[in-house]
């Protein structure tokens, strides 16, 4: 009987290993400069949805400045993704502060999730558009003009190609514009109940269960 008991115990260990080895590659909080390596990709929501070629870059006009910061992994409810975080000032006459951000994202999408946090006065206005390429068309992009979030829902899809603009500028007279973070993320369709690896630690806890009460058993004849 304590070789069934081994015997069920080294399995429990080899199914989560390889539950744990596939999860592997979890998006971390760190520099941007990390996240736009060569080859760099993470996922999130226990590996449903996996980033990857990451690109940021920026440019400024008339005093505008940029400095990027890192992105975090987000989620709000069924929403998983990344935030960039970043100051992007425009202060000065026909001053301009633009970030670009784009990627490559996998798993089963059913809608995006768009975030600007961003603070304005005067005529001074921070705005983003975004393009989401490889679902049906959109009938327009996802816009936003100041602090808000927005969120297009389509069909599921297995990959979409990412692009969104943030840009700051001053207006006439000019005013004052800055942001401070984008945020995307994705919903993929709810789990089935006992599935993934809370469903799997306690198929093996009853297994391990099972087990012990049957050397017990032994033990007593």
């Amino acid at each position: 009987m304590k070789k069934t008991l081994l015997g069920s115990s080294a399995a429990v260990v080899g199914v989560l290993g390889a539950t744990a080895a596939a999860q592997a590659g979890v998006c971390p909080t760190a520099p941007v400069s990390t996240y736009t390596m060569a080859g760099f990709s993470c996922s999130v929501d226990n590996g449903a949805i996996t980033f990857s070629n990451i690109k940021v870059t920026t440019s400024v006009s008339n005093g505008g400045s940029v400095l990027l910061t890192q992105f975090a992994p987000f989620q709000f409810g069924n929403e998983f993704g990344l935030t960039l975080t970043y100051t992007a000032t425009a202060t000065g006459p026909t001053s301009t502060a633009d970030v670009t951000w784009s990627y490559d994202v996998a798993g089963a999408i059913e809608d995006a999730f768009l975030q600007l946090v961003a603070s304005d006065t005067g005529s001074g206005v921070s705005a983003v558009t975004e393009v989401l390429l490889g679902k049906p068309p959109q009938p327009n992009p996802l816009q936003l003009f100041g602090s808000g979030s927005t969120m297009e829902t389509f069909p599921l899809q297995t990959s979409l190609q990412v692009t969104k603009d943030q840009v700051n500028s001053t207006g006439q007279p000019p005013g004052f514009a800055s942001a401070s973070s984008l945020t995307n993320a994705f919903s993929v369709p709810a789990p089935v109940v006992g599935a993934g690896l809370p469903g799997l630690i306690a198929a093996c806890g009853g297994l391990l269960a099972l087990a012990r009460r049957r050397r017990q058993k032994a033990a007593v004849a």
